[in-house]
């Protein structure tokens, strides 16, 4: 989860240049960004600490699901306002292999 975040964050960090926005609001702006995951990273550790495995599985499951369905609604919000290309369709299943396998491989 912490590394699809940060990735997250990352690309969300670019948008945020690209736009008409100061290098200081940028900086500004991605520091809460992550300042923010490492604070509710603590507080779930605090309060998940001595869970059974269904809580946290449930837990991160839960967690998944919202955030497929946040992205997923912007994508598709989107998708409509651009022109469809097929490098886009490319790079999507590519993300998805790419972190499919970082799963793999940590088993």
């Amino acid at each position: 989860m912490a590394l699809g975040l940060s990735v997250e964050l990352l690309f969300l960090g670019l948008a945020l240049a690209s736009g008409a926005t100061s290098g200081r609001r940028i900086i500004a702006l991605s520091g809460a960004l992550g300042a923010t995951v490492l604070l509710f990273s603590v507080l779930g550790t605090v309060l998940l600490t001595g869970a059974s495995h269904a809580v946290i599985g449930g837990t991160l499951a839960f967690s998944a699901a919202a955030l497929l369905y946040l992205v997923t609604e912007e994508l598709l919000i989107e998708a409509h306002e651009v022109e469809e290309k097929p490098i886009s369709t490319l790079v999507l299943f590519g993300g998805f292999l790419a972190f499919w396998s970082i799963q793999l491989i940590g088993r």
